[in-house]
């Protein structure tokens, strides 16, 4: 575990949303992923240095053997076919549990298409992660089109989607109702392609949890695909993760050290000035010290320390059990600990795959898992991919313009205090009140020994002249005030129809795997095969 040499290089590849639909990109070209996969894997399960006292290349092979066991049984619990697979490459990806949207919904189905004979694709639930709520946004339609947010399940705070039960027959028809209601509000079965699939799911299963209800749901649309899926609280109970757990703990001081450094670094790099971003920083206090871990007790989660000289694990203040040296160590077995962002990329990328595939945030947050492996494990970190789409529902087109609604204000600002300029030349009624305007607006620009005073006398003369003049205008003026407000509920309408972030069930699978096409899918699919 030696620190790196020199300064870290920051990655300066960027993937941006894209800002059409549809459209997918994806960072490296996606038919270089088996490739570097592959590259990973021969330098990764080469590697000697030690995590928990064993080299990493033997706790790889450990860790594959308990995770993709368990990934079988728990796909075979979601009433879903095991697919013939190996470990010639291990490709994964992750995500919370929550109705996600083509962008995240296309790392599954890229991931899956890629799956070479004698490999095996994983996805790593996120269960782990504290959601307020499930929910998906639906449009409607009373007039104005919008988005609602119906909610599937909620939960309180610090409490993660491991510990929430899933739906009931009840709760899981009343969603499925109320998203149809909305649907049908809106244009129906053509604006949601996807949704007379959807609407038919039968009640996910309930032994699995929400996690497992939300993760039915999505494999059920999709259809056979050839990888498993397995909850990172149960990845978090096997014996190479306990193992990577004392890899830190022991070490918990330096780790935090490098932690901590890289994350101010980072941050100083890409002018993040929150100190939240990409997370925050491992706490260092009163003889304590913070791990990147969680500890979930009574169904919530605390931050775990290190303490009492480095023989103790600490949470919410008190006592939490023994840190020892055996990972199999029982009490230390029944410890329910669960990884934080960094140290579940950190553990899914150097130890269970040989690729993980990341969106748009993680690909973003693992450039300082990148620089935290490097000097903590003094291991050079495996690439990873990042990738992600954009696929809006297919709301009729058109859009109003930015350049009229500012065309439109400027209107309304010179009708409100230009009201002259709208009026008829020549001797109208209204020809000595704009005169006078002008004369004081000149006496203004023309007389600087005028008193505060004075000043304010003029410039409010002036504004009762254009209140008076505003009276001939007040058609004109209505008009333009009209056609803002019908403007601001188009913008409205905009915002919903150029929303990416629909849920899956409102999309055809056939759509997403088109924009897997777009990567190259279809000829990567069979050199796979090959």
């Amino acid at each position: 575990m030696a620190e790196a040499a020199g300064p870290f290089r920051w990655s300066e590849l960027e993937l941006e949303i894209p800002t059409t639909s549809p459209l997918a990109v994806a960072v490296p070209a996606y038919d270089t992923w088996l490739a570097v996969g592959r590259a990973n894997r021969l330098a990764l399960d080469a590697e000697t240095v030690e995590v928990g006292g064993t080299p990493l290349g033997e706790l790889r092979r450990t860790a594959r053997t308990e995770a993709l066991a368990l990934a079988a049984a728990y796909t075979r619990g979601l009433g879903l076919e095991v697919p013939d697979h190996g470990t010639a490459v291990v490709l994964c990806t992750g995500h919370q549990p929550v109705l996600a949207h083509p962008g995240i919904w296309i790392k599954y189905l890229a991931l899956a298409r890629l799956v070479p004979p004698g490999g095996v694709g994983l996805d790593l639930i996120v269960d782990t992660d504290a959601i307020d709520e499930v929910a998906a946004e639906a449009p409607r339609s009373d007039g104005l089109l919008r988005r609602e947010r119906i909610v599937l399940s909620r939960a309180g705070p610090d409490v993660p989607a491991e510990a929430l039960p899933a739906p009931n027959p009840d709760q899981w028809r009343a969603f499925l109702g109320a998203v149809e209601a909305c649907l049908q509000t809106a244009g129906g079965p053509a604006l949601a392609p996807g949704w007379n699939r959807a609407r038919l799911l039968p009640v996910p299963p309930s032994g699995q949890g929400l996690a497992g209800a939300v993760t039915a749901a999505r494999r059920a649309l999709e259809g056979p695909r050839p990888y498993l899926d397995l909850p990172v609280s149960w990845l978090a109970r096997t014996g190479a993760f306990r193992r990577f757990v004392l890899s830190i703990a022991h070490h918990a001081d330096r780790f935090a050290a490098v932690h901590n450094a890289t994350l101010a670094a980072y941050r100083a790099h890409y002018g993040i000035r929150t100190g939240a971003q990409p997370f925050p920083d491992l706490a260092v206090e009163q003889g304590r010290i913070e791990l990147p871990f969680w500890l979930v007790e009574g169904g919530r989660r605390q931050a775990l320390f290190v303490g009492a000289g480095g023989s103790r694990f600490c949470a919410d203040g008190r006592d939490a059990g023994p840190l020892p040296r055996d990972p199999d160590d029982p009490v230390f077995a029944s410890m329910e600990i669960r990884p934080r962002a960094l140290a579940l990329t950190a553990f899914a990328r150097l130890v269970v795959s040989d690729l993980f595939i990341h969106g748009i945030g993680g690909g973003r947050y693992d450039r300082a898992t990148d620089a935290v492996i490097e000097a903590f494990y003094g291991v050079s970190p495996p690439a990873y991919a990042t990738v992600t789409a954009t696929l809006h529902l297919p709301f009729p087109a058109g859009a109003p313009l930015q350049d009229e609604r500012r065309r439109l204000q400027r209107l309304l600002l010179d009708l409100q205090h230009n009201p002259d300029r709208f009026l008829p030349s020549g001797d109208g009624p209204h020809s000595a009140l704009t005169a006078e305007k002008w004369a004081l607006i000149r006496r203004l620009d023309a007389a600087a020994d005028l008193t505060r005073r004075e000043r304010r006398a003029v410039t409010q003369r002036i504004r009762e002249l254009n209140h008076i003049m505003q009276a001939a205008v007040a058609d004109r003026l209505g008009q333009v005030q009209e056609a803002l407000h019908r403007h601001d509920r188009s913008e409205q309408e905009v915002e919903a129809t150029g929303y990416r972030g629909y849920p899956f069930l409102l999309f055809p699978v056939e759509a997403v795997d088109e924009l897997v096409d777009q990567l190259g899918g279809s000829t990567q699919a069979r050199e796979a095969q090959k």
